[in-house]
C-alpha cells in the first residue's frame, strides 16, 4: 500500500483555485469505479478474512480514520491522507474508532 498526505502535493492554479494531482496512472483502462463510502464505527470490512480484487483501489479519506492491513503495511490512515491499494493485494480495515469514516475510492481497472 501507498500512502501520501495531501500536504506532500504541489498546488497549481493559483490564485485562481487549488488543485492537487494525488495519484496519476496511465495506461489503457478497461473500467473506472468512482464511489464515496462511509464506515460506521467499529466495523470491519470483510468482516473476516481479507478483500483482493482485480483493480488499483485509490482511496482519499475526507473524514475519520481506518486502521488497515495490506500487503505488508499495517496502519491506521486518516482525513487527508491518500492511498493506493494495487490491484491483487490482499487487505482488509477496521474502523476501530466512535466516529464514521468516509472516503472517497476510485478502483480502476
Amino acid at each position: 500500500m501507498q500512502i501520501t498526505k495531501l500536504s506532500d502535493y504541489p498546488s497549481v492554479g493559483a490564485p485562481l483555485y487549488d488543485m492537487r494531482v494525488l495519484l496519476n496512472k496511465t495506461g489503457k483502462h478497461e473500467v473506472v469505479k468512482f464511489s464515496v463510502i462511509t464506515f460506521e464505527p467499529h466495523v470491519r470490512v470483510p468482516l473476516e478474512g481479507e478483500s483482493v480484487h482485480e483493480e488499483d483501489e485509490y482511496s482519499f479519506f475526507i473524514e475519520g480514520g481506518l486502521y488497515t492491513e495490506s500487503g505488508d503495511t499495517r496502519t491506521t490512515v486518516r482525513a487527508g491522507d491518500v492511498t493506493l491499494i494495487p490491484a491483487g493485494e490482499r487487505h482488509f480495515c477496521e474502523n476501530r474508532s466512535d466516529e464514521k469514516c468516509t472516503l472517497v475510492c476510485v478502483m480502476v481497472k
